[in-house]
């Protein structure tokens, strides 16, 4: 186990290194757009701003040291944001916390709620509960969460002032408010990611209850429920457990970001909007760094927990 971690960690600071190739490319590069332009402020800037901004970066050096550059910077804290979040490592790890705890509420509902709603459709497999949950679930999934947050933030929020429209309270201030303000927005998140579980873990299921040793379990007088349970579940999650992998990374680059900014919640999603609308350069990239860090690193994790559910995976080879 220590070996394949070793090689799965490995493997994660690899792609954490072409993520970030990839991102100063990308946005220190665009075709049409002169970086000096853009960091010596724009339309507003004169030729001496531009040649200052060309003097911090470097830009007449090479695009190799120009990465080096930047990339010390990002990780070194000295990036800055000129449009109000300061110092960018400040900002991004003042944040991270308000994305964890949405991303890991969203993840907890979604795969809590999919894993029971499956059970219960596998108990009442045929039957009209079943084709009930199954179909909702469909509709569940079909809905964007984008559409889905906006919706609810406007009814239960806005409208009728149910929930908080908008801000943020610490866990360790008040544990009860911090939750009923997080409440609607991890429903938003995690109701089309339910939807999906429904449907690939009753399939599993489904698949695990027609294998041999589980019919000889039952023929021995196992009840359905203990059967279910206890020993077909553990392996029909491995496949889910994989799908929250990749759903993890789409949460920290993708629904995070609308879902913060309907809810104003102030984590990375925020700060991404705002870096985004300024088209603050080294802020952006230093963004899609500290993104693909913590990404990598817990989809490693993920690989971990997936490993001790099915140990054969450990002798696996590693790649990228």
């Amino acid at each position: 186990m220590i070996a394949f971690a070793a090689r799965r960690f490995g493997a994660a600071l690899l792609t954490a290194w072409v993520a970030s190739v990839l991102a100063f490319l990308l946005f220190w590069t665009v075709p049409n757009v002169d970086p000096a332009y853009k960091l010596g402020g724009g339309r507003q800037g004169t030729d001496r701003t531009r040649q200052q901004a060309t003097d911090q970066y470097g830009l007449d050096d090479s695009l190799p040291v120009q990465y080096v550059r930047l990339m010390k910077g990002i990780l070194g804290g000295t990036v800055t944001c000129f449009y109000g979040c300061g110092n960018l490592r400040t900002a991004f790890f003042e944040g991270l916390p308000v994305t964890f705890w949405l991303v890991a509420g969203s993840a907890a509902i979604a795969i809590g709620l999919g894993v029971a709603l499956a059970l219960v459709c596998v108990r009442h497999r045929g039957r009209l509960l079943d084709r009930v949950i199954t179909n909702a679930a469909v509709v569940a999934y079909s809905v964007p969460s984008l559409v889905l947050a906006g919706v609810l933030w406007a009814f239960l929020a806005y409208k009728w002032r149910i929930f908080p429209s908008e801000g943020y309270v610490g866990l360790t201030e008040n544990p009860i408010q911090w939750f009923w303000h997080m409440l609607l927005p991890w429903i938003a998140a995690a109701l089309p990611f339910a939807g999906a579980y429904v449907q690939i873990v009753r399939a599993n299921l489904l698949d695990g209850v027609n294998e041999d040793w589980v019919r000889a379990a039952r023929a021995k007088g196992l009840s359905e429920k203990s059967l279910l349970r206890r020993h077909v579940l553990r392996n029909c999650l491995i496949p889910p457990v994989n799908i929250w992998g990749l759903d993890f990374s789409h949460a920290f680059g993708g629904f995070v970001l609308y879902v913060e900014v309907i809810f104003g919640l102030p984590g990375i999603g925020s700060l991404t909007a705002q870096t985004l609308k300024a088209y603050d350069l080294p802020p952006i990239v230093g963004l899609a760094v500290w993104l693909a860090l913590v990404v990598v690193i817990v989809s490693a994790l993920i690989d971990l927990l997936v490993a001790w559910l099915d140990p054969r995976i450990r002798s696996r080879r590693v790649t990228v």
